[in-house]
């Protein structure tokens, strides 16, 4: 049996080993996807991501089953990427239960049986059957049925057995109707001797498989990576030593205009000694002439943007082209800020003041001074044409943190393993903190030594040559690293505050994905839709309500409903900010504590970098 679902609903609950509702055969699992190759996607960005969802599974048995990802040969090697286009599917669970005399049968019994189709075969009873509601799942990936028991009561053996659904896995019973409901045994939980239970936990309850209503999320948790789909040669050119120093210089804001454009200006090794020498006679003769006039300005940009350079090296004592470090996601967040169509703050207004609305116009002019000053945020923009992609890795069952879950592959696929992607254009809102503001958050945290700072570049260039390891994989050494940690803790949690408050735009909260960029302390939000159409919701709440969304950010965003133990604990909880869905990193290194400080008891995870008193960076 097959069917179609949308691209984006077949990743989130239509993989292979995922159980869903059937509107006319009721709950079936998944056994295969329909593929079809994709062919524009930019498999360096896809091989760099999924390399890192693997490693976030901290020990080989708990991803043994996926090939390493190194770059993109080891992508095109062992993985087929395809948009998924079809589902097949097959009933599951096979037991069926009456729920007029509760009796339970196996399909493949019903199947040999002369009974009518659906309808319980004891006779006199004639009951519609329906699916056992029941399913047993590990942390290992494993999926079974509920075990149907085949032992009756020692006087009437299994001529009266019959389950007595109450809802609730903890009271239902197996129970003898003659004996009037006698209970004949208790669900039976199957231990399992996976890698899971013999190395990854002592604790014996999760050594055996756990009963699930066949509707719980946890049956099957996707594991999702985004990517941003830039053109391969696009991010090609950017990523060799010669554009090194302007990529820098674009994210640290020495940069007003596109790389790329830097770059052609800034080179020198077209300027012939003798056609300037030449245009220096014509000059002299001729100074309005056009031919002049170009030359000139072209030869004024050509040093305006080799002096760019110049001062971007001399911001990295010792560095030279070659040796700087630049990460695939600062050549994105470039990117980002060259190719893609933006709308920043100034633009809305100046829209405002042409079609004649001043009040507007003064309130956007006002809102982005208050989020300098008030949240530390430097820069905000409207993306449109945003390149996301999604890929699904894996999966996992009962829970998604890799500290507690084995990562599992999806079936073969051409002989090799599948990754489930799609691509598409997409609307963004896009936000970078305020670098000195940052580094003197660190020192107020007592993460970087107390210096004085003049400018922007000079923060961006302590936060570079000081935080290694915000710009490092999650597989380096220093990628934990005290600082970097704190950094990435402060954009990640300020991405979703924002994101507790995104109803503005007329979206969900858990239709918006988050894309962090922590060395370039920068986020971008942006709606998971995969079709043609777009809704324009968070372009409308970018010119007409970002100040109602950043303000009751702040004023709300410190709340928690589980306070005081919330916040007592590291500031990040079920109630406050950890995500569904959309979360790549497993909602870990997120406390409101970073933004509104306080005295933390009992540091969580995410404050491990810190004292016992936070420093707010909305508090600063």
């Amino acid at each position: 049996m097959n069917f179609n679902r949308g691209k984006v609903q077949i990743l989130y609950g239509y993989l292979p080993g995922a159980v869903f509702a059937h509107d006319e055969y009721g709950h079936c699992r998944v056994t295969m996807i329909e593929l079809s190759a994709l062919g524009q996607i930019n498999r360096a960005a896809l091989a760099e991501v999924v390399g890192d969802m693997l490693n976030q599974w901290p020990n080989d048995w708990q991803r043994q089953a996926f090939p390493a990802v190194r770059n993109a040969d080891d992508l095109a090697r062992n993985y087929f990427v395809g948009e998924p286009t079809g589902v097949k599917f097959e009933p599951f669970p096979t037991a069926l239960r009456c729920p007029r005399c509760g009796r339970v049968y196996r399909l493949r019994d019903l199947q040999r049986s002369t009974a009518t189709p659906g309808q319980c075969p004891l006779v006199g009873c004639g009951g519609k059957l329906e699916q056992m509601p029941f399913v047993q799942a590990h942390q290992c990936g494993r999926l079974d049925e509920m075990f149907v028991q085949r032992e009756g009561c020692s006087i009437h053996g299994t001529t009266s057995l019959y389950f007595d659904d109450t809802g609730r896995v903890t009271t239902a019973r197996w129970r003898c109707r003659q004996c009037a409901g006698a209970e004949v045994a208790r669900l039976r939980q199957t231990p399992c001797n996976c890698s899971y239970s013999l190395l990854g936990t002592e604790d014996p309850s999760e050594k055996r498989l756990r009963f699930l209503p066949v509707t719980d999320p946890a049956v099957f948790k996707p594991q999702i990576a985004p990517f941003i789909n830039f053109p391969h040669d696009d991010m090609a050119r950017l990523s060799g030593p010669e554009a090194r120093p302007w990529v820098l210089a674009r994210i640290w804001g020495l940069l007003a205009t596109p790389v790329r454009d830097a770059m052609a200006a800034g080179s020198t090794s077209d300027e012939d000694p003798m056609v300037a020498a030449a245009f220096r006679d014509l000059a002299a003769l001729a100074p309005d002439n056009p031919r002049v006039r170009e030359y000139t300005a072209r030869r004024t940009a050509r040093h305006a943007g080799a002096a760019v350079a110049d001062r971007m090296l001399r911001l990295v004592p010792g560095a030279t082209p070659q040796t700087l470090r630049v990460s695939r996601r600062l050549l994105e967040q470039v990117a980002v800020l060259d190719n893609v169509a933006t709308l920043t703050i100034d633009a809305a207004a100046q829209r405002a003041a042409n079609r004649g609305d001043e009040p507007h116009e003064r309130r956007l002019r006002d809102i982005q001074i208050w989020a300098r000053e008030r949240l530390g945020l430097a820069e905000l923009r409207a993306l449109d044409g945003f390149p996301i992609g999604l890929a699904a890795v894996g999966f996992t069952r009962i829970k998604a943190d890799p500290n507690q879950t084995i990562l599992n592959p999806f079936p073969q696929y051409n002989r090799r393993t599948p990754l489930y992607a799609v691509v598409a254009e997409t609307e963004a809102i896009y936000f970078q903190l305020d670098p000195q503001r940052v580094v003197r958050w660190l020192q107020q945290n007592q993460l970087l030594p107390t210096a004085p700072l003049a400018t922007n570049e000079e923060a961006w260039a302590r936060l570079y040559g000081e935080v290694p390891g915000l710009g490092l994989r999650r597989n380096d050494p220093l990628f934990q690293q005290p600082a970097a940690s704190a950094v990435r803790t402060l954009v990640h949690s300020i991405s979703h505050v924002l994101l507790r408050h995104i109803e503005w735009s007329g979206y969900a909260a858990q239709s918006i994905g988050e894309y962090l960029i922590p060395e370039g302390i920068a986020c971008v939000l942006y709606a998971s839709r995969y079709t043609d159409t777009r809704v324009g919701g968070l372009l409308t709440l970018f010119e007409q309500g970002i100040d109602r969304w950043l303000r009751s950010a702040l004023d709300e965003g410190g709340d928690c409903v589980l306070d005081p133990f919330c916040s007592e604990e590291g500031g990040a909880c079920v109630g406050c900010l950890h995500r569904e869905f959309n979360c790549t990193e497993f909602n870990r290194e997120l406390s409101r504590a970073v933004l509104f400080g306080g005295t933390v008891a009992q540091h969580g995870p995410a404050l491990v970098p810190f004292g016992p008193n936070v420093s707010g960076y909305w508090r600063m």
